[in-house]
């Protein structure tokens, strides 16, 4: 569009750099920092998401919203793989696009997704995705019937429910940078002049541009090279991921869980692999000791024994607990309860 024609001075491709705090000269741009797992957690709570952090050390995340008219332009990028889930809002479509300069797995609801080509999310009735290395993540959300007035107008009467279930689509690589240069400019504005995107004809312009930009790069012959298949073994994992977390505080084997889930311990060590880029057993350890934390985060310390607390989810060593702990969240947790305590 002409009057956003401008130079990006991003980073690179898939960064941007966000303050921390709302920005006073358009309340309708917020963007924040944060540098710990429990301040990205807590930030997300209020809309019931539930964030995991999968891989160990300090957690680095930027969070960018920006409201044009009644579309929402929300930018998160994380240093850390995570998975991350929760309700959608009702109402409304949302399409997620996944910021990175290479073919590394990412997945939305168990689907492997390429981030040069891979439009999800849709129906945004419940949100489900796993970024094993940490990345940069863009959700595009607008109420249901602007979109859809948007494709009436366009003749594109095939994005209808059915096609919102699909949950992703692959579009042509040339649409996809369309679609990226066009929201790099956005980010740009928002960064450095926040007042502009406040101007009252900016929001219909947004949207005349935007919406089909997005729609005219969605194949108008959707076949089955259109959308991905799911990841090997999607059920088997789903399975295994929903046992463990109903065992978190029970002893439980890889021979175990593959017998109770009549499958072979290649079978589900493949499939974690391939979907969290970590073994069962290191995934169940990362569930662990995210409860644990959650634990301390909850208890008074003086009525709190970390050792038995530790034990109660499979961690009968201190010293291993201990050095785990640290490697996962950069403190002790000696550090988790006193400090929850001294903010209590």
């Amino acid at each position: 569009m002409q009057e956003m024609a401008l130079v990006v001075n991003a980073k690179s491709d898939n960064t941007f750099q966000a303050e921390d705090n709302s920005r006073a000269s358009n309340h309708k741009i917020i963007s924040k920092s944060f540098t710990d797992v429990d301040g990205f957690k807590e930030f997300f709570k209020y809309k019931n998401k539930e964030i995991i952090q999968l891989t160990p050390g300090s957690l680095q995340a930027e969070f960018l919203s920006i409201q044009v008219g009644d579309i929402f332009f929300i930018f998160n990028q994380v240093n850390q793989g995570f998975q991350f889930s929760g309700d959608g809002t009702k109402g409304c479509i949302s399409f997620a696009i996944v910021w990175s300069d290479n073919e590394r797995e990412y997945y939305s609801f168990r689907h492997p997704l390429k981030p040069q080509r891979t439009v999800f999310g849709f129906y945004n009735t419940e949100a489900h995705a796993i970024f094993p290395q940490g990345g940069a993540l863009t959700h595009i959300m607008m109420p249901a019937k602007t979109f859809h007035a948007y494709a009436n107008q366009l003749q594109r009467h095939d994005l209808d429910d059915n096609f919102r279930r699909k949950n992703h689509v692959n579009l042509l690589p040339t649409g996809m940078k369309e679609i990226k240069d066009y929201l790099k400019q956005l980010i740009w504005l928002a960064v450095n002049k926040p007042t502009f995107l406040n101007k009252p004809h900016i929001a219909k312009l947004v949207a005349d541009d935007f919406l089909p930009l997005l729609i005219s790069n969605i194949p108008t012959k959707l076949n089955s090279q259109c959308f991905l298949k799911p990841s090997r073994r999607v059920k088997l994992i789903a399975q295994a991921e929903q046992k463990m977390l109903t065992n978190l505080e029970k002893p439980l084997t890889l021979k175990q869980l593959a017998q109770d889930l009549e499958s072979s311990v290649p079978a589900l060590s493949n499939g974690f692999k391939d979907l969290f880029g970590l073994s069962p057993m290191r995934y169940l350890k990362v569930q662990r000791l995210n409860a644990v934390r959650q634990h301390l985060k909850a208890r008074e310390p003086e009525s709190c024994t970390i050792a038995v607390l530790a034990g109660q989810f499979g961690f009968y060593s201190p010293c291993h607990f201990t050095r785990d702990y640290k490697a996962m969240f950069g403190e002790l947790p000696s550090e988790t309860l006193h400090k929850t305590a001294k903010v209590v």
